[in-house]
């Protein structure tokens, strides 16, 4: 049986190539020192304000999201105690901090703050929708829900409230109802990116065209979005369009390249084209990213098979064993192969 990837995978970060090694390290270094340079800046010029007037909270704020530039989360959240301490009733103090508390993983802490700041803003919608958010992430989805219509009747066209209730329908397998939300946001906001993914994910397997029109969406939004991409390629690829999901699978390594659309490639010359040597080619490229990818090995063993070059295909299929002794595929493969 030949694999298929049908499931997106995470795609890793992004790393350069093609240059020399000394260059590369000058030229990091440069870049360092630019960014070092560049950061004591910003810094010294909202610290020299802080200076003439250490009670303006406009000035913490500005010196968290210099914190929140550079990663220092920590310090983030300090000045925006210190904003909050000269004036208690901003609502932005408060959604900003619950925001850095949450990427911390500190969602007691999160919920909190968004409390307080519901205290001194009672009709706060967004304040709700992240209450929402955290309802969610402890998979309480009630209260999720909740949050998400005491947002909406205090405004009916926040799109963020409707992507929140796709997202709880969605958890909850209710496919339907996740459809009909995800649609309603990007009725509020055309350009609601995530909200497209997921509709054009739930239409995956519908014999119609409307996923390809909603990743279409996502791509009008983002043109390189790898898994905006992706998503379309596979969509293109199971309803047969192999050209065009030959060229996306093309324009993702062009941006960055990673396995599974090497693999993808030489699935479709495998089982759809019959080109096998152009198939053993990506496998191989594939292998080049990975060097343990199993299903890469096996299928280029398919391939080699095919071509009748069995000492090939009987090494594939016997690396495909080292990496996994129980893959059955593999060991039938290699027994056809060996003529036993």
């Amino acid at each position: 049986m030949k694999q298929i990837l049908l499931i997106f995978a995470a795609i890793v970060v992004l790393s350069s190539c093609g240059n020399d090694a000394s260059d590369t390290i000058e030229n990091d270094a440069l870049s360092q020192d630019t960014i070092v340079s560049e950061q004591t800046a910003e810094f010294r010029a909202v610290n020299d304000l802080l200076k003439e007037n250490i009670n303006d909270p406009a000035l913490y704020l500005r010196r968290a999201k210099l914190y929140m530039k550079y990663k220092d989360l920590s310090s983030a959240v300090n000045d925006l105690d210190r904003a909050i301490k000269v004036d208690s009733l901003v609502p932005e103090y408060y959604l900003l901090k619950a925001e850095l508390l949450k990427n911390q993983d500190k969602l007691k802490e999160s919920k909190t703050v968004l409390d307080q700041c519901l205290f001194i803003d009672n009709e706060n919608v967004t304040a709700r929708v992240e209450l929402g958010w955290l309802a969610l992430i402890a998979r309480d989805h009630k209260q999720a829900m909740d949050y998400a219509d005491a947002a909406l009747k205090r405004d009916v066209h926040s799109a963020e409230a409707y992507f929140l209730k796709g997202m709880i329908f969605e958890e909850k397998g209710d496919t339907t109802l996740a459809i009909s939300s995800f649609r309603t946001a990007v009725e509020q906001e055309n350009d609601y990116f995530d909200a497209y993914i997921h509709l054009g994910l739930l239409h995956f397997n519908e014999p119609n065209t409307l996923a390809k029109e909603y990743l279409k969406n996502a791509l009008r939004i983002d043109s390189i979005s790898l898994e905006a991409l992706y998503a379309f390629g596979m969509i293109c690829q199971e309803s047969g369009d192999y050209n065009e999901a030959i060229d996306t699978y093309y324009r993702i390594l062009n941006i960055h390249e990673y396995r599974e659309p090497h693999f993808n490639l030489g699935f479709i010359h495998q089982e759809y084209l019959k080109v096998y040597d152009v198939a053993i080619e990506h496998y191989t490229n594939a292998i080049a990213v990975e060097p343990k990818y199993l299903d890469a090995y096996y299928n280029r063993g398919l391939c080699y098979e095919q071509r009748d070059e069995l000492k090939k295909a009987e090494a594939d299929f016997r690396y495909a064993l080292e990496l996994n002794p129980q893959y059955t595929n593999a060991a039938k493969a290699l027994s056809r192969v060996l003529g036993q």
